[in-house]
């Protein structure tokens, strides 16, 4: 059984077809747990309408007081309430997934956690994605390709501190990895970013280097595509001397969300990588850039990486 958590919020104008999508899939063995962060248009109609054709397969988790957490938290909630034996998937509301998404996700994640002894690993799969403009009409053939993402290799565990590479609508997970969570902290980034930590942490993780669902991209994206030309503009535009004080304030938010990501995962884990990379990142820039390349936390191939190492 998969069980899938798909958070909601004002979802009307994609949800419907993300929901077709997941009714046909191949792979039939699966429930569908949603949570609405309080929608004001007909996301919950749409949600009832395509529950009346999967009755025993859809559950819309009902909350006496209604509250809005925003994606992070929605998301957050659902991994607190669905506690049930089967692997685990998260969900959101505008993408399409292609048909055998489940079914190949399975197979992986099978093969992923079996060790040689015989047990059975924490494990993660993720996969790529080809992204769509708001008509579904294809702008990207891979989306870790456009946003420029190294996902495989090694230190998986020291990148994942610096940038999460695991897009969490491609992600299924097996129960041995969702014990070890037993929530998503507030100091977690994002849901998906914590689920991987933690796949890495104690377990493994393995790309799909195959395009399993359509990601959308439109103006109310929360999150969505790292696209490198945007960023290399944007970053011209605040190397200008009146942009010093918004870049460097900025850089300052983005480091301190890592580093407080790590002591809470330090904290729940006690795990000496996360560590080392709070003692690295109180050096000054040099030094931590310096000390990153050589201890395998950046690639200076990869500016992404980079980016974020030498805030």
């Amino acid at each position: 059984m998969i069980h899938i958590l798909m958070a909601v919020y004002n979802g009307e104008r994609y949800l419907k077809e993300q929901l077709e999508s997941i009714g046909r899939q191949t792979f039939t063995d699966w429930k569908l747990h949603i949570r609405d962060d309080g929608s004001s248009d007909r996301t919950t109609d749409i949600i009832k309408e395509f529950a009346l054709r999967y009755p025993d397969k859809v559950c819309l988790i009902d909350e006496p007081q209604k509250s809005n957490y925003g994606a992070k938290g929605n998301f957050a909630k659902l991994v607190e309430y669905v506690r049930e034996d089967g692997d685990y998937a998260f969900c959101d509301q505008d993408d399409i997934w292609d048909e055998d998404k489940l079914e190949i996700s399975v197979k992986e994640l099978r093969k992923t956690e079996k060790c040689e002894d015989g047990t059975i690993k924490p494990s993660l799969v993720c996969s790529d994605a080809r992204l769509i403009d708001e008509n579904g009409n294809v702008t990207g053939e891979s989306f870790a390709e456009k946003s420029r993402l190294y996902i495989s290799g090694q230190h998986i565990f020291e990148r994942l501190l610096l940038y999460n590479f695991a897009q969490g609508t491609t992600m299924l997970w097996n129960m041995q990895l969702y014990s070890l969570i037993q929530y998503i902290p507030k100091e977690a980034v994002m849901h998906d970013w914590w689920v991987a930590l933690v796949a890495a942490g104690h377990g493994k993780i393995n790309f799909i280097e195959r395009q399993l669902l359509s990601y959308r991209q439109h103006g109310n994206n929360e999150l969505g595509e790292f696209d490198r030309s945007v960023w290399q503009k944007s970053f011209a535009e605040k190397l200008k001397i009146s942009k010093w004080k918004e870049i460097i304030k900025n850089n300052r938010d983005l480091k301190n969300e890592r580093v407080c990501q790590a002591i809470e995962y330090n904290r729940m884990y006690g795990d000496r990588l996360a560590e080392r990379y709070i003692d690295i990142m109180k050096k000054g820039r040099i030094a931590r850039t310096i000390t990153g390349i050589r201890e395998g936390y950046i690639f200076l191939s990869r500016a992404y990486s980079v980016k974020y190492y030498i805030l």
